[in-house]
C-alpha cells in the first residue's frame, strides 16, 4: 500500500491523451488508482450541475451511484469546506472529520456499506468551476498520509493543464453551434452548468433591450414573472429531473413593452465525459414572432428526397425547436417524431440539429 512515485508521474501524463479522447479517461484513472494503492477514483463537479455527471473507475461504481440515487450529494456535510479546497488544493478526509463522525454520521455508515471512508481530494479548477479529483481507500486500507498529499500536490498541475484543455475544445464546439445558429437565423445563448451565460451568437445580440439583458453573467427578462420562470425552467434544464416530467412549461414567453413576446425554448447540450469540463451544459433559442421567415418545404423535399412531414419537421428543428415541441404542435407521438427526426439525418447525411441547420442555412428556400 501506498504510493508509486515513478508509476504516478508516468501514468498521470495519461490526463493529456485523455483530454483529446475523452474515452480513455477511465482506463487513465484505474492506472492513478493501482500508482497511490487505491480502491478507486473519480473526477466530479464540486459545484454547480453535478448529478451524472462524473469520470469514474468501474470498481466506484455502485457507491457513486449511490451517492447522487440516495441523494448523499445533498447532506454531503464535506461541501462546508469548498473554501479551504480552493485554498488548500489538496485535503484529505481526515481533515473532514473525526472518530466521532466516523460513528455518528449517516453519510460514513452509507459508506460503509461499500467498505470506503478514505479519500484524497484535489480541487482544481476549469474556468469559474471547481472540479474534484478524489482518490478513495477502503476503512482497512488506512487514511491517506501527508507526504502522500504532497505528491497530489505535484499532479495538481496537470490536472489544471488538462481542464484547461478540455474546456478550450468545449468552448470552441459550443462557437461552431453558436455560428450555426446565425447562419440558420436563430438566435441563441449557452449556459454553464452554474446557469451563466457562456456564449450568444450575434442575432442574440440584436434582441437584447430594455426587455431582455444580460446582466452579471444572468439572463435577466424584465419582467419579474418572467425572470422567474426563466430561472426555473433553467434549473430544471440544468438538474438530473427528467424534463418530461417537469412541471415547468417547454416554451417561455418573455414579455416585451409594446410587442409580441419574445418565444424561448431551452435544452440541455447532449453530454458525455467530456461534460465534466464542460464549457456550456445548456442552450436557449430565441424566436422573435414579429420576424417574417420564409419557408419552403417544397425545396427540401426536392433536394433531399424527405416527404413533406420530414421538411416540415427538418424546417422547425432548423428553427431550434426541441423534438417535444415539434410532436406536440404537429400533435403526433415523441416516438413518430424521433422517427422522423432519423429519416432526416439519413437522408441529409447529418448528425445534430445544429449541424442539420447549418446545412439548411446554405440552402435558399424561396
Amino acid at each position: 500500500m501506498g504510493f508509486d512515485l515513478h508509476a504516478l508521474d508516468s501514468v498521470t501524463d495519461g490526463f493529456f491523451g485523455a483530454a483529446l479522447d475523452p474515452t480513455l479517461w477511465p482506463v487513465v484513472l484505474e492506472k492513478v488508482a493501482v500508482a497511490t494503492g487505491s480502491y478507486g477514483a473519480n473526477i466530479v463537479p464540486i459545484e454547480g450541475r453535478l448529478l451524472n455527471t462524473f469520470i469514474v473507475t468501474e470498481s466506484l461504481v455502485p457507491a457513486m451511484e449511490d451517492y447522487f440515487a440516495g441523494e448523499w450529494y445533498r447532506q454531503d456535510f464535506r461541501r462546508q469546506h469548498i473554501p479551504m479546497l480552493r485554498q488548500a488544493g489538496v485535503m484529505l478526509e481526515q481533515d473532514f472529520a473525526g472518530e466521532d463522525e466516523f460513528k455518528t454520521l449517516d453519510f460514513y455508515r452509507s459508506q460503509e456499506r461499500f467498505g470506503l471512508r478514505w479519500s484524497a481530494v484535489v480541487g482544481f479548477s476549469s474556468g469559474d468551476d471547481l472540479l474534484g479529483f478524489a482518490l478513495q481507500r477502503r476503512i482497512d486500507d488506512g487514511p491517506y498520509s501527508r507526504d502522500e498529499a504532497r505528491s497530489l500536490h505535484r499532479i495538481r498541475q496537470k490536472l489544471m493543464i488538462t481542464a484547461r484543455i478540455m474546456r478550450d475544445i468545449s468552448a470552441s464546439e459550443v462557437k461552431g453551434m453558436a455560428t450555426a445558429f446565425e447562419l440558420a437565423n436563430v438566435a441563441c445563448v449557452f449556459f454553464d452548468r452554474m446557469g451563466l451565460v457562456t456564449t450568444v451568437n450575434e442575432k442574440m445580440r440584436r434582441l437584447l433591450g430594455p426587455d431582455l439583458q444580460i446582466t452579471q453573467g444572468r439572463m435577466c427578462p424584465i419582467r419579474k414573472e418572467d425572470a422567474s420562470a426563466f430561472d426555473r425552467r433553467l434549473k430544471a434544464v440544468l438538474g438530473d429531473g427528467n424534463l418530461l416530467t417537469s412541471a415547468e412549461p417547454e416554451i417561455l414567453l418573455l414579455s416585451r413593452k409594446g410587442r409580441r413576446p419574445l418565444i424561448v425554448r431551452m435544452q440541455r447540450l447532449d453530454g458525455d465525459m467530456q461534460d465534466v469540463f464542460c464549457h456550456s451544459c445548456a442552450f436557449a433559442t430565441v424566436e422573435d414572432p414579429e420576424e417574417k421567415v420564409r419557408q419552403r418545404p417544397a425545396t427540401l423535399t426536392k433536394l433531399f428526397g424527405l416527404t413533406r412531414a420530414e421538411a416540415e419537421i427538418a424546417l422547425m428543428l432548423a428553427q431550434g425547436m426541441t423534438l417535444h415541441d415539434i410532436a406536440t404542435q404537429r400533435t403526433v407521438s415523441y416516438q413518430t417524431a424521433r422517427a422522423h427526426l432519423k429519416s432526416i439525418y439519413r437522408k441529409t447525411d447529418t448528425n445534430r440539429q445544429p449541424e442539420l441547420s447549418l446545412l439548411l442555412a446554405g440552402i435558399r428556400m424561396g
